[in-house]
């Protein structure tokens, strides 16, 4: 694997950048591997993301639904 210091063309090439915006201003730059074929989909679509609690991250899986307030599983 390349360096991505030393090649930045290298690992440019083979990367997905999302910039994380909050209230107009980037806090955080995400690079996402182009073989992460779902992750860089879902990553484009223009995500919403929360922060889950211990409680949550235990039993929310992919597929589950979000009302806006809370986490529902699909039945």
């Amino acid at each position: 694997m390349s360096n991505p210091i030393e090649n930045p063309e290298d690992f440019v090439d083979k990367h997905a950048y999302f910039a994380f915006v909050v209230d107009g201003e980037v806090t955080h730059i995400h690079t996402v591997d182009y073989l992460l074929e779902l992750v860089v989909a879902g990553m484009s679509s223009d995500p919403k993301v929360i922060k889950l609690t211990q409680e949550q991250a235990l039993k929310v899986r992919g597929g589950w639904y979000f009302d806006g307030a809370e986490f529902k599983e699909q039945v």
